[in-house]
């Protein structure tokens, strides 16, 4: 008789979310393969990387503690008997459905890490009076954005060191679930819920970003504003967005100008926010 997927993880029913997830590490730690060589050792960590897939998921959870382990396999919840007779029919409804899960048939996308990501663009509103506007000049503006930690260098992680590659996905991101349909079997594929689809997980935060690998950061700029502007011009100052992610290139900011048509106004307000993409 399979064993309680609870009791595998040792954590009462009602755990929540962060519970099973600090359980779960600790277990995949202590019985990894690559750490622990005793006899048995591997059929543990799968049992245990089985368990918490089941119950990291809500939909999968509600089921197991219904149905049990049968609800999860997706074939005792709906009362399905097995299909295996179906032969090449239930080859072909595989691989359909394989190829949209993955991305290709086979699943073949599963297996892609996250590659750099783009900063976000940002965005500053400044009002210039009307001799500003005429005959130009240059302008200093304040702007708040995120650069990257310069204490773990944007790896997220404490000084000394470095995320380490998630057990559950092995680093894909992405993890697997094989259910049973009338029509046969298919792949479900989706985010790791160990890593978050980031395929690595950071044990020791950085103190100065809280393991996120940035920090706000408030910026005296210098910008020139081009003779003759009228309000509704935009100009673009190069990297000076948000940092990206994972080496990405940082955004770009925007200033959109504004003219106030009374002569004698001051125009030194600004708006300045995140721009949707």
């Amino acid at each position: 008789m399979a064993r309680d997927y609870y009791e595998i993880l040792g954590v009462p029913r009602n755990a929540d979310k962060e519970t099973l997830k600090q359980a779960y590490r600790r277990l995949a730690r202590k019985y990894h393969p690559d750490v622990n060589k005793e006899a048995g050792a591997e059929e543990r960590f799968k049992e245990i990387n089985r368990a918490y897939e089941a119950l990291s998921e809500p939909e999968t959870r509600a089921a197991y503690d219904r149905f049990g382990e049968a609800g999860v396999s997706g074939a005792g919840a709906s009362g399905f008997q097995d299909f295996s007779d179906m032969g090449g029919f239930a080859d072909i409804f595989e691989s359909f459905f394989s190829g949209f899960a993955g991305g290709a048939p086979g699943g073949a996308g599963a297996t892609r890490r996250r590659g750099p990501m783009r900063g976000d663009d940002l965005r500053l509103d400044l009002r210039l009076d009307f001799r500003e506007a005429v005959f130009g000049g240059d302008k200093e503006i304040r702007i708040n954005h995120l650069e990257t930690c310069s204490s773990c260098s944007g790896t997220g992680a404490k000084p000394g060191t470095r995320p380490v590659t998630c057990p559950t996905c092995g680093g894909s991101g992405q993890v697997r679930r094989a259910t049973r349909t009338p029509f046969g079997s298919f792949t479900q594929v989706s985010v790791c819920p160990n890593c978050e689809g980031n395929g690595q997980i950071i044990e020791d935060k950085c103190g100065d970003c809280g393991g996120s690998g940035q920090k706000q950061v408030k910026k005296k700029l210098k910008i020139t504003v081009p003779p003759g502007v009228d309000s509704g011009t935009r100009l673009r100052v190069p990297g000076e967005g948000d940092a990206g992610q994972r080496n990405g290139m940082s955004g770009d900011l925007y200033v959109y100008l504004y003219v106030n048509e009374d002569a004698d106004s001051d125009g030194t307000a600004s708006i300045f926010f995140r721009m949707l993409r």
